[in-house]
């Protein structure tokens, strides 16, 4: 699990530095303060040396296209990652986890033809011949720093076409991210309710579920026009689909299948409490809370919800272990900073009535 987390130049973030962080980490502030691109920073640092997550953040957030200029005054697919669009500039993220020790990444563009032509990649010309120059490759350096080691990994669009060279180890431990407008498609939900299942783990599933629909039974899957879907039995004369239970089971059927198929990783979750009714929240919270510990899955989540904080400081104060934390974000003049409350603080803050949102 993460301890610390630190990002610098990325997105909104100058340099931000998050420290005391708990199994479960609830993130709040207004709009454009900055938590979807905080669970983006530590998406990036969880694939550890894959570049090519880079480019997956902006679909996080429903822009799925990706358009490709040459040139070395074109925008590239990454500009939008540094702070105030300044390339000119690494971006850092650094954090501390417990499997993995002290890992830094950094990422720069590269422009300038004399360094790619020192660089150990090809970038290719239309034709096929070598190149060195900006004006027909757009070029994300990725460099690591974890313990004594440190490499590169480069991810390149050129006439060649996408890719990352050298080919990157899988990252060190498992992570998800669910935005806030992702749709996971069905096949997905049951490949992850299929590795519970042979794991003989759900059980753990369906005591969560059964806080949204105390009638299910049991969850199967089916294949329905070739696809496989999650289906529930709740001694109905037929089985029914678990996206039309209603969106609040739909969410928390994705939340802990996901926490199930991440153990010993991280799981990153925008705007949490969709679709979840603010009187099962406590409960919700409580289910979370054991899946996560069952698996040992570290949460990031966002909130907007004054009530979806109260109902986790709940939730977590009835427990054995209070180990949630409450992440509130503030802009200052253009500087972003976050304030952390534990059990002491958020207690206090929430009796005296402050905002904590």
């Amino acid at each position: 699990m993460y301890r610390s987390f630190i990002v610098r130049n990325f997105r909104c973030f100058h340099s931000l530095a998050m420290q005391d962080l708990g199994r479960f980490n609830l993130i709040a502030g207004k709009n454009n303060v900055g938590k979807t691109a905080l669970l983006e920073a530590f998406f990036l640092h969880c694939g550890a040396w894959n570049p090519e997550l880079a480019l997956r953040l902006n679909a996080f957030r429903g822009i799925e296209m990706v358009k490709i200029e040459f040139g070395g005054w074109r925008e590239t697919p990454w500009d939008t990652l540094f702070k105030d669009f300044d390339t000119s500039r690494s971006l850092e993220l650094e954090g501390d986890d417990e499997f993995t020790g002290h890992r830094t990444l950094s990422l720069k563009l590269i422009r300038d033809p004399s360094e790619l032509a020192q660089l150990r990649i090809s970038v290719l010309h239309s034709n096929g011949s070598a190149l060195g120059s900006s004006e027909a490759a757009q070029v994300l350096e990725l460099e690591y720093h974890q313990d004594k080691q440190v490499g590169k990994y480069y991810m390149i669009f050129d006439p060649k076409g996408p890719r990352v060279e050298p080919i990157p180890p899988p990252p060190p431990f498992p992570a998800f991210f669910l935005g806030a407008r992702m749709r996971i498609p069905g096949k997905e939900e049951a490949e992850h309710f299929g590795n519970l299942d042979s794991r003989g783990e759900q059980e753990v599933f369906l005591r969560v579920l059964r806080i949204i629909e105390p009638r299910l039974q049991r969850v199967f899957v089916r294949v329905i026009a070739g696809e496989p879907v999650l289906y529930g039995d709740i001694g109905l004369t037929r089985s029914i689909p678990l996206p039309l239970m209603g969106e609040g089971m739909a969410r928390l059927s994705s939340l802990v299948l996901h926490i199930g198929n991440a153990p010993n990783g991280v799981v990153l979750v925008d705007e949490v409490e969709n679709g979840i009714h603010y009187s099962v929240l406590p409960k919700v919270w409580q289910a979370l809370a054991e899946a996560a510990r069952h698996f040992n899955t570290q949460v990031f989540a966002t909130t907007h919800s004054l009530e979806c904080i109260a109902a986790a400081h709940e939730a977590f104060s009835q427990g054995k272990l209070y180990d949630f934390r409450l992440h509130r974000l503030d802009r200052i003049n253009d500087e972003i900073c976050v304030v952390t409350y534990d059990q002491e603080s958020l207690a206090a803050a929430l009796e005296a009535g402050l905002e904590v949102r």
